[in-house]
């Protein structure tokens, strides 16, 4: 299968590579190194307060199953020790001084026994699995639903902190999974331990001379085991960075979105061949851990032998000095062998509990952070609605980090009332988006006040204010609901009648009804019979939306609309802006029109001219004109290119 009509590209075609920018090491690798490079004491001094985290979260997520999980566990370390100590009575029993058929029959109780203690173990090490099964996905929702209930409870100005921003992105990259992943590995530790602790004890009790024995043939189990997870975990964070590239390489390259102007530009070849590298790689780098971690398997399996043989030996001299009886050396094998086993699963799992525990602390931190970006706890409540809304002297500056930056809006003041529309026009940058923001209480200004007639809304109920305000905006969401649900989920309830209007009004009737399945259409074509409007037929949904929350009577005394026909032709054009001044006259409420296209703000009432986040001028569209300022310099600018020229090949020709 010919995989591309290109031919190979080169490395010095593509200068070794594309080597992207965005695809340089993730902002949720954060902690990659710092894991990597912590050594075994580090880990074991922060295991009692990862192991309290995990337990806390745990208990929070599902106490029964966190209990049964711990219960199943220590279960298991009993029922392993039983069985050591059953094992004894058997080999006592089967190597006395007595006929064959006299040592059986002993040995016969001991057997069942041993026979119970297997049984009850296997019960508890599969009941175990099953909590421990049911608790992560429990752990995993519960840190999602924290993150969520943060992440949209804190006010709009913190997304703007790039700080904030990136703790939130390694939050929810990492921190839930991790959530999960911490409480898992911390029960795989408890398992490993359990068992190690349970065979430790039976060794202690048989003889405590066992004990150095079992050090000795544990020693290079620990080296092996501790040795190749620390290897194979190393090379996971170290090609962390290139596995994600080779990821998002493949999401480029099945991704719809992409699929045209990956034809386009013709950069088949040139997105394969960079896979093909990353891929060579990692592939490099799996058979190079792979020849290496079998060489410490055979370190370790060497030193192993020889532990075994030197452990054997001296039970062979405890036999010969009647130190130990033969059952109970027989035992001791068995223990330690129990041992060993115990003791690899738990390694294996101890660096990823640090490394799960680093993203959960962080996770802790952005929770911290977060409550300090809440609005107040317990707020005015806001305002039913107004009369006419005062902007009184509004500073308001982006919290980019750094210093002396210029303000976004600058001691700008104004006045909107009940059934007018104002206009706010500028260059870009002139900060008409972010005053329409103050305006829908997305932010609070940093000095001067808003007023709904005398209530100052710095302090109020921000949630319950928005629910007066209805805002049509430039850059929408695309939701991946049906029609309707695009157009109704902006306001409680469904309401035949005012859907037909909002539709009418924002010509959004003419889109759905070329629709296969009208307003029951789903507009994602990802799914089956799935719609995707063009860009204007979206403008036109969002339109509406705006519409029908704005014409609950009273209960939104506020349109704002924002560039909210970017994506629109001419007619449709002309139809929104006569629709909001309809509604502005049939409802009662205020409208705040921001737009570059000067010819549509003639029909306002009032128009606010702002420079650099400053209002320089204001009046009716008469009066800006005559007095010559900005408004007229933008004014002529438009004016100009619409009238009709001659064009000069044509008095050539």
């Amino acid at each position: 299968m010919t995989r591309t009509t290109e031919p190979p590209v080169t490395d010095d075609e593509t200068g070794g590579g594309l080597s992207l920018p965005e695809l340089a090491t993730p902002v949720w690798r954060h902690f990659g190194s710092q894991a990597a490079e912590a050594t075994w004491a580090r880990i074991a001094r922060r295991m009692p307060a990862l192991a309290a985290q995990a337990a806390a979260l745990a208990w929070q997520s599902s106490p029964r199953d966190l209990l049964a999980t711990t219960a199943l566990n220590i279960g298991m370390g009993a029922a392993t020790a039983w069985a050591l100590v059953a094992t004894t009575g058997v080999l006592g029993e089967l190597f006395a001084a007595a006929p064959t058929p006299d040592r059986l029959m002993a040995a016969l109780p001991s057997l069942l026994v041993l026979a119970a203690a297997l049984a009850l173990r296997g019960i508890c090490s599969a009941a175990a699995g099953r909590a421990q099964a049911r608790l992560e996905p429990k752990v995993v929702l519960t840190a999602e639903r924290r993150l969520l209930s943060r992440c949209t409870a804190v006010e709009l100005r913190a997304f703007d902190d790039s700080g904030f921003h990136d703790h939130l992105y390694r939050c929810y990259a990492r921190g839930s999974d991790e959530a999960g992943a911490l409480v898992r590995h911390t029960a795989d530790v408890l398992t490993g331990t359990v068992g190690v602790a349970a065979a430790v004890g039976v060794l202690g009790v048989l003889h405590p001379a066992l004990l150095p024995l079992l050090l000795l043939a544990m020693a290079p189990q620990w080296w092996g085991s501790s040795a190749a997870a620390r290897m194979r975990y190393r090379m996971i964070v170290a090609f962390t960075d290139g596995h994600r590239r080779k990821f998002l390489l493949e999401q480029i390259m099945v991704n719809r979105d992409n699929a045209a102007e990956i034809r386009s530009f013709t950069m088949e070849g040139r997105l394969l061949a960079e896979f093909d590298r990353v891929a060579d790689r990692e592939l490099d780098i799996q058979l190079g851990l792979a020849t290496r971690q079998a060489l410490i398997r055979l370190a370790g399996s060497a030193a192993g032998g020889l532990a075994s043989g030197a452990v054997f030996a001296v039970l062979g001299l405890m036999l010969v000095g009647g130190t130990v009886e033969i059952a109970v050396a027989g035992a001791a094998v068995v223990a330690i062998r129990v041992a060993q086993g115990a003791l690899g699963n738990a390694l294996s799992s101890l660096t990823h509990v640090y490394e799960s525990g680093l993203y959960f602390s962080d996770f802790v931190a952005f929770e911290e952070e977060a409550a300090l970006r809440l609005p107040p706890a317990e707020p005015e409540p806001a305002p039913e609605g107004f009369e006419e809304i005062r902007v009184e002297n509004v500073t308001f500056t982006y919290p980019s980090g750094g210093k002396g930056d210029a303000p976004a809006l600058d001691e700008v003041s104004l006045t909107l009332r009940r059934g007018r529309t104002v206009a706010l026009v500028g260059e870009n940058g002139s900060g008409k988006t972010t005053l329409a923001k103050l305006l829908s209480g997305l932010y609070a200004p940093e000095s001067g006040r808003i007023r709904w007639d005398d209530t100052d809304l710095a302090g109020v109920d921000g949630t319950g204010l928005r629910r007066r305000i209805s805002v049509i905006a430039q850059d929408h969401t695309h939701w991946p609901l049906t029609a309707r649900r695009n157009v109704v989920m902006s306001s409680p309830g469904d309401d035949p009648g005012r859907l037909e209007r909002a539709a009418r009004a924002a010509r959004a009737d003419t889109v759905v009804a070329e629709l296969a399945h009208g307003w029951d259409t789903l507009l994602d074509k990802r799914f089956v019979d799935g719609a995707e409007p063009s860009g204007g037929q979206w403008q036109r949904l969002a339109a509406a939306r705006g519409f029908y929350r704005g014409d609950d009577g009273d209960a939104t005394p506020l349109l704002i609309a924002d560039e909210p026909t970017a994506a629109l032709d001419a007619r449709a054009e002309h139809t929104f802006f006569a629709s909001l001044h309809a509604h502005a006259g049939r409802t009662g409420a205020a409208v705040v029109l921001i737009t570059h296209r000067l010819a549509s703000v003639r029909m306002a009432d009032h128009i606010v001219v702002l420079s650099k986040g400053s209002v320089v001028e204001e009046g009716a569209h008469a009066d800006l004109l005559e007095a010559d300022g900005l408004y007229r310099e933008l004014w002529d600018l438009q004016a100009a290119a619409y009238r009709w020229s001659v064009p000069e090949s044509r008095h050539s020709a």
